[in-house]
């Protein structure tokens, strides 16, 4: 029962500005600060701070040590992550308005530079109870590789498409459960020839069902303050998110994601459904925090909040 995140890491310095500068707009950050980050260290924390056992399977540059230790002290396997000589750790500049919203740019770095043979190595005493996650910040050929290995083993395969892949050569396979946000789900619909949002008549949840037909899986699809749709088969709902005051949106994704696959991996026995709403209020939690990676909650947070959150419907 095994979380394991194959994906980027990053050190993300943020810098908090009134407003995002627009095109040839110069701003002055009121704060800056620098810590871990990158989609596959930040889901990895999650899993881990949901009470998964969490391995970690990226790579950092000569000066990213004091990251992987980072990310061992919050209770994440490192053993398979790897250092690429002669190339920078991945860095993300992370600009953060103050009502909470983000633009991010990446600089890849060592992410590039994932090892094959360390993700075989892991995949390889992996089993059906384990669970892999997958992101778009690691070269789309070591994602797939990744899926098609796991789906062989009969591990359970989480894609979170962010960055939304910009071709179909970017699509993974071998997925059981897709999660994306809206702007996601849209342009994997383009991809797909799927019905999308702007054609006339068409809901989320039709784009939704689109996308999880052609890809033949199920999908939890993010709403930001409007909580979550998955879509399992023949059944779906929605569920709510508890009613926060975000001041950092960063992240709030990847925490999502991250006690998704925890909530999947730690009870074969729990609902699409269950693990969406507690992964909803968590990510609820986190945009209430600045940060990345240092703004997950921990389990007896996400319980807490969970008493007073709202309950989803469901249909078929």
């Amino acid at each position: 029962m095994t979380v394991i995140v194959v994906g980027s890491i990053n050190r993300d310095i943020r810098l908090d500005v009134v407003a995002l500068p627009r095109p040839g707009e110069t701003s002055t950050a009121s704060a800056t600060a620098s810590g871990l980050g990158g989609k596959g260290a930040n889901q990895a924390v999650a899993a881990a701070a949901a009470g998964a056992a969490t391995v970690f399977v990226g790579a950092v540059g000569p000066d990213g040590d004091d990251l992987l230790a980072e990310l061992a002290a919050l209770g994440v396997d490192v053993a398979g992550a790897i250092r690429a000589p002669g190339t920078p750790t991945g860095t993300a500049i992370v600009l953060v308005d103050d009502a909470g919203e983000n633009s991010i740019v990446i600089s890849p770095g060592a992410n590039a530079s994932g090892s094959r043979e360390r993700i075989e190595a892991t995949l390889a005493a992996s089993g059906p109870d384990d669970v892999l996650v997958l992101q778009n910040e690691i070269p789309a050929a070591l994602g797939r590789h990744a899926a098609a290995l796991a789906r062989r083993a009969g591990v359970r395969v989480l894609w979170n498409a962010a960055p939304a892949p910009r071709s179909r050569a970017e699509l993974i396979d071998d997925v059981d459960l897709l999660i994306v946000n809206e702007t996601e789900l849209h342009d994997i619909a383009q991809l797909l020839g799927a019905p999308t949002t702007s054609a006339a008549g068409a809901s989320v949840s039709d784009t939704a069902s689109a996308v999880a037909a052609a890809l033949g899986c199920a999908i939890v699809c993010t709403l930001g303050a409007r909580g979550a749709l998955w879509i399992d088969g023949d059944t779906r709902g929605e569920v709510g998110a508890p009613r926060v005051d975000a001041v950092d949106t960063t992240g709030a994704g990847d925490t999502v994601v991250g006690y998704l696959a925890a909530g999947l991996a730690m009870s074969a026995a729990v609902s699409l459904e269950t693990a969406t709403a507690r992964a909803a209020a968590a990510g609820a939690i986190t945009v209430t925090r600045r940060g990345a990676a240092a703004a997950v909650p921990r389990r007896h947070e996400v319980d807490a909040i969970l008493a007073g959150a709202p309950t989803g419907r469901t249909t078929s």
